[in-house]
């Protein structure tokens, strides 16, 4: 019998001792847990870092401005007296037509020169406006000599400004033609082309944007 009580309680020792070891690993798993929960990993620091608004480049916008300042080759600039005729041509949009027409008689070069030019710049309506198919037969190579001398009769020699335009005067062009103002007010046309844009100061001239294409009589 005491035997028996001695047994029981050798085991009732041996049960609270393994119990209490259980509770503790239990304790211990549970807060090895909360803190693998609560710890950020590497990569999820580096996106909080990224989305901080006083962190350089990740403010809104940052990328888009970046992409923007990829210029295409013709259009969407500012046009600026620091840039060349040809160049300022280039820049505007508008005149997008112009500069590839520029480009095609060849004439690039001797418009980058020192000048000073005064050029009467169609814009892309004026030239959606001749007649259907003109265009397309002038961007030919076969007529190239026909487009040049288009072009020509948009260039001035000298700077002249819009102030300059007397009523009544004629403008001589590098095609050797000759170009008629009419003048009222401060209100200028060239062979009854309207001046849409007046005086575009560029560093060897001077661009008046026109709205019709003077073609010299063949």
């Amino acid at each position: 019998m005491r035997r028996t009580k001695m047994l029981a309680y050798g085991i009732a020792i041996c049960c609270s001792v393994a119990l209490t070891s259980c509770g503790g690993t239990n304790e211990d798993n549970a807060e090895n847990e909360l803190q693998e929960e609560t710890q950020a990993t590497p990569g999820a620091q580096e996106e909080a870092r990224g989305t901080d608004p006083n962190t350089p480049g990740a403010q809104t916008g940052d990328t888009d401005i970046e992409a923007t300042e990829l210029n295409p080759d013709l259009g969407g600039h500012e046009m600026m007296p620091s840039q060349s005729i040809v160049q300022n041509i280039s820049s505007d949009p508008e005149l997008t037509t112009m500069a590839s027409v520029l480009r095609q008689a060849g004439l690039v070069d001797d418009l980058d020169g020192t000048g000073p030019y005064t050029i009467l710049a169609p814009t892309n309506d004026a030239f959606e406006a001749l007649p259907e198919g003109t265009l397309e037969d002038l961007m030919k190579p076969e007529n190239k000599e026909r487009l040049v001398a288009i072009v020509k009769n948009h260039v001035v020699a000298g700077k002249i400004s819009a102030a300059d335009l007397q009523d009544g005067n004629t403008l001589r062009t590098m095609a050797n033609a000759p170009l008629k103002i009419d003048k009222k007010a401060d209100e200028a046309m060239i062979n009854g082309a309207e001046i849409e844009k007046a005086d575009v100061i560029s560093s060897n001239g001077v661009i008046h944007v026109i709205n019709k294409v003077l073609v010299p009589a063949e």
